[in-house]
């Protein structure tokens, strides 16, 4: 997250440099639009392929493609047959390979048979000591009831997904949840009991919290993962 933030911070002096640059016409001949776009979109490439996230890497690149189809001569192909591709491609990669692993503590997922996957509209309960929960094209509510939970992998493509968390006890200290949220929306519902230890990052997308833990209890919730081009709303109750 760090490094996201500088790179912010970095990328916004050199806009700054460039707006007044391309005002003063000093590069005439260089579009600002062009410029600051293909950086922009260069980054999200790097940054997705070093957390293999394929949204973010085939979805830049698609813009890329639009934003030069004349230079590559592929106006027949954009913008909807590229950006149509980019999403089947994204799909497809992440179900053969999943994305990387981004826990800073050694831990490894062994997931159960209590596997969650729709298409549509849904609502059910998962239980169990590791929950994975994975929604595509569709809005799912999904309640965990578990009495030593331990790990979660919480996965949203192009839909919207709530979990509740409300009807789960951590009997070990702590636990885990992994969050993906790809062109959508997922909402948490946590107990405001919890510490909470959130890890979540974005890339054009946002990170809300609704009102605050009270931390009353000794087990401590930690949130890892991102949201792409989406929201991941958090909410203590």
């Amino acid at each position: 997250m760090k490094n996201r933030k500088n790179f912010w911070g970095i990328f916004f002096i050199i806009m700054a440099i460039v707006v007044v640059i391309g005002r003063l016409n000093i590069l005439p001949n260089v579009s600002l639009f062009s410029f600051l776009s293909t950086m922009l979109l260069c980054w999200i490439v790097v940054d997705g392929i070093r957390h293999r996230n394929f949204y973010e890497i085939l979805f830049p690149i698609a813009f890329l493609c639009i934003l030069y189809n004349k230079v590559l001569k592929i106006e027949m192909l954009t913008p909807w047959t590229v950006l149509a591709a980019a999403l089947f491609l994204s799909i497809g990669f992440s179900m053969l390979f999943g994305s990387k692993k981004q826990y800073k503590h050694a831990i490894e997922f062994e997931w159960d048979n209590n596997h969650r996957d729709s298409v549509g509209k849904s609502s059910e309960q998962c239980s169990g000591e590791y929950i994975r929960c994975e929604n595509n094209f569709g809005t799912a509510i999904r309640y965990i009831h578990s009495d030593c939970f331990c790990k979660a992998h919480l996965e949203n493509n192009f839909g919207s997904m709530t979990v509740y968390f409300d009807n789960v006890i951590i009997q070990e200290g702590s636990a885990y949840v992994k969050v993906e949220n790809n062109f959508g929306e997922t909402i948490l519902y946590l107990p405001k009991e919890w510490r909470i230890q959130n890890n979540l990052d974005h890339c054009f997308g946002n990170i809300n919290e609704h009102g605050k833990p009270i931390e009353t209890s000794s087990a401590t919730l930690h949130l890892h993962g991102d949201t792409s081009f989406g929201n991941i709303e958090i909410y203590y109750i």
